[in-house]
Parts: C-alpha cells; sequence; structure tokens
C-alpha cells in the first residue's frame, strides 16, 4: 500500500468540542492504507458512494459499498483500519461525537442500542452498517447545503447531525431485526455468484427475475439477501458498479465520455444527469 497520490477535498462544517462534522471527497491514485485512532464516543459515516474496506479494533475487515451508513462505537481508544481502492472517488459525510458530549444518560442509551444492532465487535469497538436510505442522504444535503449563515448556524446543525446518528442507529437496528433468519452458506455463495454476474455483464445485465433463476434463489431472497451482503439492492449495487468503473475510465483518459457511458451500458444524455448526481461533477470536468 501507499501514502501517495490523494486528491482529497474534504471540509469541517462544525467543531464544538467534541462534537466534529465534516464532509468531502477523496479519490487515490494508488491503494492505500490508512490507519487511525477513534476517540471513546460514536463516529457516524455516511458513504453516499465509493468502496472500501474497513475495520476496527484489530477485527476482520469487511468491503462496503456506498450509499450506506457505518456506525462505530468505541468505549475506548481503537484503532480503525480503512484500505481505499485506487481511482474510486469517496463521497462522505462524518459525524464524531466524542464520550465528554454524550453525557452518561446517552451513552447508557447508546449501549442498549448497539447491543440491539449486534455487529461486529473487538479490542473496545463495534462497527455495524446498513444501506443510506432516502431519508438519511437528503439528511446529509440539508447539512452540506445549511441555509443559515448567523450564529444560529451551528444550533441547526447540531440538531440535523444529532437527527442524522439517531435515524442511522434506528435503521441498523431494523435492519438487525429483520435479519434474524440469517443467510445460510450456500445462500450466500449465490449471491456473490450474482455480484459476479451483474460485474461480468454490466453493459447489458440480467432481469432480476433471469438473475435469481441463474443462481438458484428465489427474487424475494435474492434482493433482501444481497442488501445484507453487500448494503445494496441489486441494481443499486449495479449503478454503483458501474459509475465506479466509468469514473476511472475517464479520470486516468483511457475512454472519453461517450465510450465510457456505452462501455458500462449508459447512453450519454442519461449517463451524464446520472454521473453529476452521484460525483456531484460532469464527467467532462474530469478530463
Amino acid at each position: 500500500m501507499t501514502t501517495e497520490g490523494v486528491d482529497l477535498n474534504e471540509r469541517v462544517i462544525m467543531m464544538s468540542g467534541g462534537f466534529v462534522m465534516a464532509v468531502g471527497i477523496n479519490r487515490f491514485d494508488q491503494p492505500k492504507r490508512v490507519n487511525t485512532a477513534l476517540p471513546a464516543g460514536i463516529k457516524t459515516v455516511v458513504l453516499l458512494s465509493g468502496h472500501l474496506q474497513i475495520s476496527v479494533g484489530g477485527g476482520r475487515g469487511r468491503e462496503v459499498r456506498g450509499p450506506i451508513v457505518l456506525l462505530i462505537r468505541s468505549s475506548a481508544d481503537a484503532d480503525r483500519d480503512q484500505v481505499f481502492a485506487a481511482h474510486v472517488p469517496i463521497r462522505y459525510l462524518i459525524v464524531q461525537m466524542n464520550e465528554g458530549v454524550l453525557g452518561a444518560e446517552l451513552t447508557d442509551a447508546l449501549d442498549r442500542s448497539f447491543a440491539a444492532i449486534g455487529g461486529a465487535s473487538h479490542s473496545g469497538a463495534q462497527l455495524a452498517s446498513c444501506p443510506a436510505n432516502r431519508a438519511l442522504q437528503v439528511l446529509v444535503s440539508q447539512i452540506t447545503n445549511c441555509p443559515i449563515r448567523g450564529p444560529e448556524r451551528e444550533l441547526y446543525l447540531c440538531g440535523k447531525a444529532m437527527q442524522l446518528v439517531a435515524l442511522a442507529i434506528s435503521s441498523c437496528t431494523t435492519q438487525a431485526s429483520d435479519a434474524d433468519g440469517r443467510l445460510a452458506a450456500r445462500d450466500i455463495e449465490r449471491i456473490r455468484k450474482a455480484r459476479e454476474l451483474l460485474v461480468a455483464s454490466m453493459r447489458d445485465a440480467p432481469s432480476l427475475d433471469s438473475l435469481a433463476q441463474q443462481v438458484g434463489l428465489n427474487v424475494r431472497k435474492l434482493s433482501s439477501g444481497f442488501r445484507q451482503v453487500y448494503g445494496a439492492s441489486v441494481f443499486g449495487f449495479l449503478q454503483e458498479y458501474r459509475l465506479e468503473q466509468a469514473y476511472k475510465l475517464i479520470s486516468t483518459d483511457e475512454m472519453s465520455v461517450s465510450e465510457a457511458a456505452f462501455h458500462v451500458g449508459y447512453g450519454a444524455s442519461h449517463f451524464t444527469t446520472i454521473f453529476r448526481k452521484r460525483f456531484g461533477v460532469s464527467p467532462s470536468s474530469l478530463r
């Protein structure tokens, strides 16, 4: 891994004591591993686009792919290890609330919530995740486009940040409750096979019915299982994968915008619209 070649555009929206909120986009020219210490508290990361591998407290790494929300609960200083792929833009918003900000009652409530969520727990740190639904993405937009510029701005941002954290915990708790029927190992393999088929045929992907038939699952199990394994719907994953591949092809000058759009399965006009919506820039601006 390397620490060279980072294109980082991060801005801190608010910093008040142990309460920090930041938003940004980054992209690495080469694969990169980042290891950072986690203060005691809760870190909420809304990954709007991109993918990376993450582990906490020395636990096993897991691949996460946006749009997804990550909740990291740390009761003591612990490490967070992340591995970023090359040429994959990462769009995110982070809300960090340290233990001193939370207070005893809120800390106790969070402990109960995380006990209900479950998830990976190692060396004083716990990681949970679930898809970032529309409501969460709207909150991110409201935070990043805060309409207040006066002294009340911090009050507005604090309120929205707390709302986002509460909704993220609620979403992850609901998913954990819905996922009590864990997938069998053979079903996980079939879902992984479905992902491979989508990637191999991204230009002309099969319908959901056809994909389910090819891997030997019914549509309902494939759809719910895909969300459990990859944190996204089948075609939400496919769109994100297509756009990431197009971003890489355009930003490295391997293909023109129209060539990249065709390569990943989009018409040029529709491609420009969804590309700008996902990455915040037009594809032509990358050249």
